[in-house]
């Protein structure tokens, strides 16, 4: 008995083309799923092929129809269970960032505050009426130092020697320069920085694997046949499951650890940071250190100026190149963008890591492109019922 599309429905036109795609990457899960399919529409192909009236091949049609929606239950439930951990996850991705540079913005606050208030305590400490006497008189030292250094220049060019052999160079720095290079010395600060980013990242890390964790997919839930085990209970797709350990431990950490590579060298990276930070020379161009005879509290209050100045712009500073500086030990990002693209490779990495797990060489957009095919089929269904 003819009707509209009967021979796309009997000969599963629809499953065609993707049936064939998953063939060619896993033969054996494409063989598995064709025959399912088959064995869940034996029944009603009979049907309909035995129809003498409108009556039996109505029955067929409809019985088509309910076997080929609890067929796709499986799939549909598959494409749904990943796609919702996966959205759990891209949720998940802007609050970690956010906590992330949160945490190194504060610490890098605190750090410079601490060491502020130590600056503070050697300034109150050297606040004696002679020391703004003895800075004025180290910064008149310069005009020696240049002095010699220009004698001994003139007298090599013309000579081949040095004039003053025996040079003694007069230490021009101010208390300020000094308590400046003591605590905020290039090396002490990338120290600090590295431990700073290294505890950042453990958090990271941990926050992202007790995310994944409880995120796995529902095993039972994309196993189960939901309708087709009322109705066709021996029919199953065997997928690649591994044991339940296996599956749990995939699902917790293999992604941070391992593909993403966020396990990079921190110290690399603060050394390549500082590389194109301001030396330290940088405090002595944003102090005005050359200070007169005052009395010992005006003195220690310039002092404290000029630290609190020149620490905070270096602060400042060092929070600006977190979003702007790009760094070639960071694929030319900047740290906020290097930690905003891992976050978003983590979920990428860990979807993978699912499919590789559960579904051997198949992706889930197979699985998507297999609904698109129940639901062709059952649009075909649909008309030739109507």
């Amino acid at each position: 008995m003819d009707f509209l599309y009967k021979k796309e429905i009997l000969e599963l036109e629809a499953f065609r083309p993707v049936l064939t795609e998953i063939k060619n990457v896993d033969p054996a899960m494409g063989e598995n799923m064709e025959q399912a399919l088959k064995a869940a529409v034996k029944e009603s192909h009979e049907l309909i092929i035995k129809a003498n009236t409108t009556d039996q091949l109505h029955i067929g049609l409809i019985k088509e129809q309910i076997y080929i929606q609890a067929q796709s239950s499986q799939y549909l439930n598959i494409t749904d269970e990943i796609t919702m951990k996966k959205n759990n996850l891209l949720e998940f991705m802007p609050q970690i960032y956010n906590q992330f540079m949160n945490e190194v913005e504060q610490e890098m606050t605190r750090f410079f505050q601490e060491k502020k208030r130590e600056m503070y305590a050697e300034i109150d400490q050297d606040g004696s009426w002679y020391s703004g006497l003895r800075d004025t008189t180290k910064k008149s030292g310069q005009l020696y130092n240049f002095a010699i250094n220009k004698i001994n220049s003139v007298s090599k060019e013309f000579q081949g020697k040095e004039v003053i052999s025996d040079q003694r160079l007069v230490d021009t720095k101010s208390i300020v320069e000094n308590v400046l290079e003591k605590h905020l010395s290039n090396q002490k600060v990338t120290n600090q920085v590295s431990a700073i980013f290294e505890s950042a990242v453990k958090r990271y890390k941990n926050a992202w694997m007790q995310r994944i964790a409880d995120n796995v997919p529902d095993m039972k839930r994309i196993s189960a046949f939901s309708l087709t085990q009322t109705t066709k209970a021996n029919l199953k797709i065997n997928f690649q499951y591994g044991d339940a350990e296996k599956v749990l431990a995939m699902g917790i950490g293999s992604a941070v650890f391992g593909t993403v590579g966020l396990a990079m060298g921190w110290h690399t990276l603060t050394y390549a940071l500082f590389n194109v930070f301001p030396p330290i020379a940088l405090f002595a161009a944003l102090a005005t250190v050359l200070v007169g005879v005052l009395t010992k509290d005006k003195a220690v209050e310039k002092r404290k100026q000029d630290i609190n100045e020149a620490v905070t712009r270096y602060h400042h500073f060092f929070l600006q190149q977190l979003y702007v500086l790009k760094l070639s030990e960071l694929e030319n990002k900047s740290i906020s963008e290097y930690i905003e693209l891992k976050g978003r490779a983590i979920v990428e990495e860990t979807v993978k890591e699912w499919e590789r797990k559960y579904f051997g060489n198949l992706r889930i957009e197979h699985f998507r492109k297999l609904n698109q095919a129940f639901v062709r089929h059952l649009m075909y269904v649909n008309e030739a019922v109507e």
